[in-house]
């Protein structure tokens, strides 16, 4: 496993300030280059509801108040990534800063192709208006990243445990193979679930069998029983066709679990 440059999306909630210091722990101990990226949302320039507000105040031309904003906008990107900067000083890494306009998720996807791991919050500044423990741009983000994605809760916490949730398909192969791997680089505990079901039963050595309702439901079970592990998880093991219908066994786990990271493998 070779992670070079590592990408950190930020926005200035409490979960991006996570993303910052997960992102820089992991720079650290991987001897990574570390990229935080701050994304100027466009729909917030050039949607309706802005048209309708320059409008309103009487606030013509609008290209005049979309330019304002959009300053405003971009200090506000330059503060979060500053504060970005002071915490990776703190890890003593090597941090560069990056900010781009666009749709987010199309932003975020288009940066992965240069970097080996991405981090992003499981929710956002806007998370007080998104149903549901994951948030719109991080869903987006899992269904079209080909990289491996580590998915941050709202709080930074050391994990001395890695899980690695496995059946005996590829992507969940290739989330063990990343799990064993960082757990010998971070000095923690390894761990294997494999959840009883029609996936034959993977030949890993120490691998704990469960039962349950839903595969979703029995890894929360033993999720929940460990003190605040790194789960790695493989993604869309299904047909596109099964996965639109039917969803995912990662989304569905991601959905229900708030305190835990989660590290998105393909």
């Amino acid at each position: 496993m070779k992670i070079e440059n590592i990408l950190a999306c930020v926005d200035s909630s409490d979960y991006g300030v996570s993303v910052m210091r997960f992102s820089s722990y992991f720079a650290k101990i991987l001897k990574s280059k570390l990229t935080g990226l701050h994304v100027i949302d466009i729909v917030q320039l050039e949607g309706p509801f802005m048209y309708d507000i320059s409008g309103a105040l009487g606030l013509e031309p609008f290209i005049d108040f979309s330019s304002k904003v959009r300053d405003v906008l971009r200090q506000k990107g330059e503060n979060i990534l500053s504060a970005f900067e002071g915490i990776a000083k703190e890890y003593g890494i090597d941090f560069k800063k990056a900010m781009d306009f666009g749709v987010v998720p199309n932003v975020i996807v288009d940066f992965a192709k240069d970097h080996d791991l991405i981090f992003m919050g499981k929710k956002g500044v806007n998370e007080q208006y998104e149903r549901g423990i994951l948030g719109i741009v991080a869903e987006t983000v899992i269904r079209r990243i080909e990289k491996p994605l580590f998915v941050a809760p709202k709080h930074f916490y050391t994990f001395k445990e890695i899980i690695a949730c496995v059946d005996s398909r590829e992507p969940s192969m290739r989330a063990y193979s990343m799990a064993k791997e960082l757990s010998k680089l971070f000095g923690v505990k390894l761990s294997c679930v494999y959840v009883k079901g029609k996936a034959p039963t993977p030949q890993i050595d120490g691998v704990e069998v469960v039962e349950g309702d839903t595969v979703a439901d029995s890894l929360e079970e033993f999720i929940n029983q460990r003190e605040r592990p790194l789960v790695c998880i493989g993604a869309y093991a299904k047909s596109k066709l099964l996965e639109m219908v039917l969803g995912s066994t990662t989304e569905a786990l991601l959905r229900k679990d708030e305190d835990n990271a989660f590290l998105v493998v393909r």
